[in-house]
């Protein structure tokens, strides 16, 4: 009997669908592409959530963030909620994790990466990180000494005191002091940059797993999230890169908060600032992709590549100055699109897919592969299983609309339209076949289409 299919997941965090290499960014993702190549890509993918942690807590549970419990960022998944990490574990899978969880992003602590509600959450080997942001925050003991909050601090401390309080003191200038925008190469040497810490200890995990039994290996880099601060090395490479600038938008027709929000965020910035801010982006996709490239070496040299699922994916995408917008929360195509790729095993070529698909479909996909029963009616999540095994028709959709949801807002996009919820501000609608980059809000003239997505909400 064969064994069930490895799964190695790669996800990055803050990640744009168009920085794929040919997708619009202009950025190479030459090791990227190798997974593109021969997957299927996704080229409408779409988060849940535009934030970290309910995306995530999305993820695991197969279920909107407003289902499983994690509407907010500082927020801790609750216990009781399945995962399918915990339905992979008791399958007899190796379930591990190298990087970023953001599973009990209230809690704020890693410890040495393997805290005990990882092993809850289903990991049977976590090496969990903080966050980009969350890297470089600590506290003191009585003696005036740091106390990491988790790995990759320990990891500092352990370099040199020095080196954390300087990661801490250019994080907290760029929250307290700086405009959001700003961007500088690191002020750490390149080998304690957060993303080549996570990406060294990724590679000795998948070196150093078994093979005895099937294995789900989930590597979560902290970048290109910000601060966009990349190792020296990797800036020098794009410091004069030819790349586009921000989608510029008069903001006509957008809602109040849209408005204040841009002008808070990139009021005044130059063009050479918001291409410095672009460049160093550019420079953190690079160390993101060089990983991806040396992890799919392991897997070759290795012999696991014939019987190892490779998914990329990420968390949510990046405003990087479009609409004037900067990160995400926001519904708008940069902040909800994002990359999903999914490679089976004897995939030599590549095949796109328009299907309105969501990073929390790859909870019931992974469990099917897995060859996991599941009860379908209590995710919201579909498997992709079916489109991947080149199924089409309506039975292989997995869903007739794809839904983001923040505090604040609620997207619904039909495949064409994008009526955007705005709580206590103005709706939006967008025809994304005229209007790609959606600068015209055609609210006023299309209430047949708002009351036919209104089937969608629980609010008509």
């Amino acid at each position: 009997m064969k064994m069930p299919p490895n799964i190695l997941m790669i996800m990055a965090d803050q990640f744009r669908l168009t920085t794929l290499q040919g997708m619009g960014d202009n950025i190479p993702t030459p090791n990227i592409k190798r997974i593109m190549d021969q997957s299927v890509v996704f080229t409408r993918g779409c988060c849940s959530c535009p934030l970290c942690t309910p995306s995530r807590a999305s993820l695991a549970t197969g279920k909107y963030p407003s289902r499983c419990g994690v509407p907010v960022h500082d927020a801790v998944l609750p216990p009781e909620q399945p995962t399918y990490y915990q339905a992979l574990r008791q399958a007899g899978y190796r379930v591990g994790i190298v990087g970023k969880s953001d599973l009990h992003k209230a809690d704020k602590y890693c410890g040495n990466g393997a805290l005990p509600s990882m092993y809850h959450y289903g990991f049977t080997d976590p090496v969990e990180t903080e966050g980009k942001m969350n890297s470089a925050w600590y506290v003191k003991n009585e003696a005036g000494e740091a106390i990491p909050a988790g790995l990759y601090q320990r990891y500092l401390n352990a370099r040199g005191p020095e080196r954390l309080a300087a990661l801490n003191e250019d994080y907290r200038s760029y929250l307290r002091e700086k405009r959001r925008f700003y961007a500088a190469p690191s002020v750490l040497p390149e080998e304690d940059f957060l993303d080549n810490f996570i990406g060294r200890m990724a590679c000795t995990w998948l070196e150093q797993v078994e093979s005895d039994v099937p294995w789900h290996g989930f590597i979560s880099f902290a970048g290109p999230h910000n601060p966009w601060d990349p190792p020296l090395a990797d800036y020098e490479k794009f410091k004069n890169a030819d790349l586009p600038a921000p989608l510029a938008d008069n903001l006509d027709g957008k809602p109040e908060w849209v408005r204040r929000r841009a002008e808070q965020e990139t009021g005044g910035m130059t063009v050479e600032q918001a291409m410095k801010m672009r460049r160093c982006y550019a420079a953190s996709v690079q160390v993101v992709d060089c990983w991806v490239g040396r992890l799919l070496d392991i897997l070759e040299r290795r012999a696991l590549a014939d019987n190892t699922v490779v998914i990329f994916c990420a968390d949510h995408g990046e405003m990087l100055g479009d609409h004037g917008l900067l990160e995400k929360k926001v519904m708008y195509e940069a902040s909800v699109r994002i990359p999903l790729m999914v490679h089976l095993p004897g995939m030599t070529t590549r095949r796109d897919s328009d299907a309105l698909v969501q990073l929390m479909d790859l909870a019931p996909t992974c469990m099917d592969l897995a060859g996991v029963d599941y009860d379908r009616r209590c995710l919201d999540a579909r498997s992709l299983l079916p489109l991947l095994q080149g199924e089409h028709g309506p039975d292989a959709q997995p869903h007739q609309v794809q839904i983001s949801e923040l505090l604040n807002s609620l997207m619904i996009f039909d495949g064409r339209y994008k009526w955007i919820r705005n709580w206590n501000d103005r709706d939006e609608l967008y025809d994304l076949e005229t209007d790609p980059q959606e600068l015209h809000n055609v609210i006023e003239e299309h209430p047949e289409i708002i009351q036919r997505l209104k089937q969608y909400t629980f609010m008509h």
